[in-house]
């Protein structure tokens, strides 16, 4: 009985922990994940530049497809 009622308050300790510690952390990280806004700032040029080289491999994999089917 002694080891049950260790048991018991072992349980009731760590209930305690999580309220006290863990669930106030985990609910400032929520309220702060809701709160903030993300916006990037993505360059033009960036965006041109890759667009000019999916572009490029887009016309070479036609080509190449063109190609083929000409054989």
């Amino acid at each position: 009985m002694d080891e049950l009622q260790q048991k018991i308050k072992q349980r009731q300790a760590l209930e305690d922990a999580y309220s006290n510690f863990v669930e106030p952390y985990l609910n400032q990280r929520i309220e702060v994940k809701q709160e903030s806004s993300c916006s990037v700032a993505v360059s033009p040029v960036g965006v041109y530049y890759a667009s000019g080289w999916l572009l490029l491999v887009m016309l070479y994999s036609i080509s190449i497809l063109m190609r083929r089917f000409q054989r």
